[in-house]
């Protein structure tokens, strides 16, 4: 969990100074879309081959390869640019090459759970793992913000590189699988796969939360520092709240699952993440701050809840590529959403940006849950159809 939280503060981190470096000088939300697409773009075509791989390889190693050859990376660019690099170059190519190696972590990092997690566990457990990313990526800003309003930007990512190699002793830590840890050895299990369970439907589902993270990330970049014209320590404070939306989310999600199914969680989740979005540049920072978390903690739920019909749904030696294939589709999703929200606002006025991502985000839920209600795996009766979606067949 530590692991898991530190290697998405990090890539986080990276992402937020290179935003502000972006956004300071190019001033569109073009350019700042530019830097979330250099990240998507690379884990879209790469994912799902890095996916197999999870599936071949030890995923712990696989996990620790990943946070050493980031920290590489992430310590290059500080010093490329003491040396007199160009900027927009080095941050392009750094965040680039640091999305490539995230390609494969993300599969191996889910096969992991899969791997080490007995499911009578992975309710809880996904919703602490999903707490500890969320909670890396959103308060990663604020870190991030608060730095930069210090020290700048350069010193940034010398933290970043120092994330990295916390995250890989914490990998070091976990030790190799052990022989009680292999399936069928773990204990009774209430997991019963369905045959032919509807995969792709459970990961579009998935995947919509990557596209409002990476484009909501641009928007909340854009509208702090542009909009509102506001500072990097603004920018700080409003994602820590965020922050605190996606916390309180896991720590609601288990209660709620209680009395209700993971579909209906995600349904309304999604939805009210949307009606959040499109609400917070409506009344200024203030509002800001107000609909940005209740926008991260219906999000939380959402996710928390597709993530769980996903990870029950797939076995355990096909989820390396199952999650790597949902990550490719959901980030070229967010590439495509990204140019298009980008669009708007720069043609626009920056709130119809936010519409124009609300009006994706609830379209893209509505009929995917749709076709998830008409969904009949096969061996399964239609009787017991809403069992699949509670994630306890």
């Amino acid at each position: 969990m530590p692991a898991t939280l530190i290697t998405c503060l990090g890539n986080s981190i990276q992402l937020t100074a290179a935003a502000l470096l972006v956004v300071q000088t190019e001033q569109t939300a073009l350019a700042v879309g530019w830097v979330f697409i250099a990240v998507a773009i690379p884990q879209a075509l790469l994912s799902l081959y890095f996916g197999r791989l999870a599936d071949r390889f030890d995923r712990r190693t696989l996990c620790l390869v990943c946070d050493l050859v980031s920290a590489v990376i992430a310590l290059a660019l500080p010093l490329w640019l003491l040396l007199g690099g160009p900027t927009g170059m080095s941050v392009y190519m750094a965040t680039f090459m640091l999305a490539i190696v995230s390609a494969l972590f993300m599969p191996a990092s889910n096969a992991l759970i899969k791997e080490r997690v007995p499911a009578q566990r992975l309710v809880r457990f996904n919703a602490k793992f999903e707490m500890a990313t969320q909670a890396g990526t959103l308060l990663s800003t604020a870190v991030g913000g608060f730095m930069v309003q210090l020290f700048g930007a350069q010193p940034l990512f010398f933290f970043n590189a120092a994330t990295y190699l916390a995250s890989a002793a914490f990998w070091i830590a976990i030790g190799p699988r052990p022989a009680t840890a292999e399936r069928g050895l773990d204990g009774p299990t209430t997991e019963t796969v369905p045959v032919r369970a509807p995969l792709a439907r459970l990961g579009l589902l998935y995947a919509l939360g990557n596209v409002i993270v990476t484009v909501n990330n641009t928007l909340i970049v854009v509208l702090v520092v542009q909009f509102f014209r506001q500072g990097p320590g603004v920018l700080g404070v409003v994602d820590s709240l965020a922050g605190v939306g996606a916390l309180t989310a896991a720590a609601l999600y288990p209660r709620i699952r209680g009395r209700s199914s993971d579909l209906r969680i995600a349904f309304g989740g999604y939805l009210g993440c949307a009606t959040f979005i499109a609400l917070q540049p409506q009344l200024g920072v203030v509002g800001m701050m107000g609909f940005l978390p209740a926008a991260a903690l219906t999000f939380g739920l959402a996710r928390i809840a597709a993530r769980t019909m996903l990870m029950t749904a797939v076995t355990e030696d096909r989820v390396g590529r199952v999650f790597g294939a949902t990550n490719a589709f959901g980030l070229a999703f967010s590439v495509a959403a990204t140019l298009v929200v980008s669009g708007v606002v720069d043609r626009t006025r920056e709130p119809y940006g936010a519409v124009t991502l609300a009006l994706i985000v609830g379209v893209t839920a509505l009929f995917t849950v749709a076709a998830l209600v008409r969904a009949r795996p096969t061996g399964l009766p239609a009787s017991r159809q809403p069992e699949l979606f509670e994630t306890a067949v």
